[in-house]
């Protein structure tokens, strides 16, 4: 399966700093964007992932950086394999938050580093949805967005998004740490086009505006160029509170 890819990872307008970062087949990503085309073989590994530093913890941008090192490593050793991918994974988010934690436990944390991680794998022949937190993964196909992903959270009545809600899972966080997969090998299909993206995006701008521009931006000869800066342009426009992270992935045959 041959994917374009669009790639952005941006600290947005009130942040100081930028605590998201992407995976892009392993290479790392933050503050900068990237534009490619892969060809990913069946016998083949190849991810896409994103990683949110929690907001209100310590270190953060350490915590998205080691869990996306760990999982390129995890990968690379054959750690997950094809017939237990669901359990290795999982053990995998479990080995990562005993690192976080136990870090953040030696530097003296009050409040445990962590991160969120969503993302596609395409491991031998399959396609995963893997997820931990509220970072989201959608399909967009014939006009019409879909979160594939389901928000690991609870969120309060009133205040600030950023505020209104509260993790119930992820990476490290003072937490054990479980990576949700599942197989959606049978749920895309060439033409698909995959969005995984931060909350810095979501919280900006809904669904419906979401795939407002993404039905201005693909056509059936593709996407637009620039589309991914084109959506953090927009997020950053309704407020831009949170650091941006957009990827775009087209699959064509």
């Amino acid at each position: 399966m041959k994917i374009d890819i669009q790639a952005i990872c941006d600290k947005g307008r009130v942040r100081e700093n930028n605590e998201d970062a992407l995976s892009i087949g392993g290479v790392f990503l933050r503050d900068d964007a990237m534009n490619l085309t892969v060809d990913v073989q069946e016998n083949a590994v190849f991810y896409l992932l994103v990683s949110d530093g929690m907001g209100g913890h310590e270190k953060g941008e350490a915590a998205s950086e080691i869990t996306l090192d760990e999982m390129k490593e995890q990968f690379a050793m054959n750690e997950i394999q094809p017939d237990t991918f669901s359990d290795d994974v999982n053990e995998a988010g479990k080995y990562i938050s005993f690192k976080l934690n136990n870090a953040a436990l030696a530097q003296g944390q009050t409040k445990p580093m962590g991160c969120t991680l969503t993302g596609v794998v395409w491991h031998y022949g399959k396609i995963y949805l893997i997820n931990a937190g509220d970072s989201r993964t959608y399909r967009f196909r014939g006009g019409i967005l879909r979160q594939l992903t389901t928000d690991q959270t609870v969120r309060g009545i009133t205040g600030h998004p950023e505020a209104s809600k509260a993790l119930l899972n992820c990476i490290g966080g003072g937490l054990t740490g479980k990576i949700l997969s599942d197989d959606i090998t049978s749920k895309i299909v060439e033409g698909d086009v995959i969005l995984i993206c931060s909350d810095g995006l979501t919280d900006m701008l809904s669904d419906d505006e979401i795939e407002a521009l993404l039905n201005e931006g693909i056509t059936d000869e593709g996407m637009a160029e620039n589309l991914v800066e084109k959506l953090k342009e927009k997020a950053c426009e309704a407020g831009g509170y949170d650091n941006v992270s957009v990827i775009l992935a087209n699959c064509k045959p």
